[in-house]
């Protein structure tokens, strides 16, 4: 009688210890799965980042060579606007000798 109840004792500690590697077995996988979405996660966040940091690299460029070749756009007209400004004032003077010798004239 003993020796059944030893026999039914370790069937229920079998039966239990199956049970139980099974939830940890379960649990494992889940853990394995978590991990692998999060890298999966990660590596999409990871690309995607690096896609916005070639972007604005590319748009860095962009703008400063825009920017170089407008300062020298505005340097042109800066040179030509100071050459008519000195044709102006030229005009200015003449045209003002010309109405002071009419008026001595008269």
């Amino acid at each position: 009688m003993e020796s059944n109840e030893l026999i039914r004792n370790l069937k229920i500690i079998v039966v239990l210890a199956v049970i139980i590697g099974l939830i940890v077995a379960v649990f494992y996988l889940i853990y394995g799965f978590a991990l692998f979405w999060q890298a999966m996660a990660a590596t999409i966040i990871i690309g995607f980042l690096s896609i916005l940091v070639i972007i604005f690299i590319a748009l860095s460029i962009y703008f400063w060579t825009k920017n170089l070749l407008l300062k020298r756009e505005v340097k042109k007209y800066q040179i030509e606007l100071n050459y008519c400004r000195a044709e102006m004032n030229k005009i200015k003077e003449n045209s003002n000798k010309v109405t002071e010798s009419n008026k001595t004239k008269d």
